[in-house]
């Protein structure tokens, strides 16, 4: 018995090394759960901290770029171990009033950082999700969103921290 269990273990073990081994050429939404549970255990800790936004960009409905500057947004990113939490604000004559927030888990793949909102001012619905691929460069995370094949957003966030 203890040797089928030894052997099942083993399996398990060999098939979540594949995963992480093959996951640069599979996308995001094809990584089954615990793929990405998995891998969130190796790079968790990179992002573990607060953030301010640098600079970014949005493609809005109309197909045009909208430069978070040009409007004026400034925003703190916090990432705990499971958890992320932002908020924006947008400054016009001095005074800031309340642009956009969110909270909800999060789960970290070598390649992508995919938010499940649970909590937000935008009307996400419980159990969608926003994947980003990013890279750090220094003290910056650089983020890339795309919607169905178009690249929707970009992002860089500097570390508080």
């Amino acid at each position: 018995m203890a040797a089928k269990r030894g052997f099942t273990l083993i399996v398990k073990l060999i098939f979540s090394l594949a995963m992480i081994v093959a996951s640069p050429h599979i996308r995001a939404e094809e990584h089954s759960e615990d793929a990405i549970k998995s891998e969130s255990a190796n790079y968790q800790n990179q992002l573990v901290g607060s953030w301010t936004l640098s600079s970014g960009k949005y493609l809005n409905d109309k197909g045009k770029w909208i430069n978070y500057q040009d409007l004026n947004l400034s925003a703190i990113k916090v990432i705990s171990q499971n958890y992320f939490s932002f908020t924006t604000m947008q400054t016009s004559s001095g005074v800031k009033t309340f642009w956009a927030a969110g909270t909800g888990k999060y789960q970290l793949t070598q390649q992508h950082y995919i938010e499940f909102p649970s909590l937000n001012s935008f009307n996400v619905q419980e159990g969608e999700s926003f994947t980003f691929s990013y890279k750090l460069v220094g003290n910056e995370w650089h983020t890339e969103r795309f919607e169905a094949g178009v690249l929707s957003e970009v992002e860089v966030w500097k570390k508080l921290d």
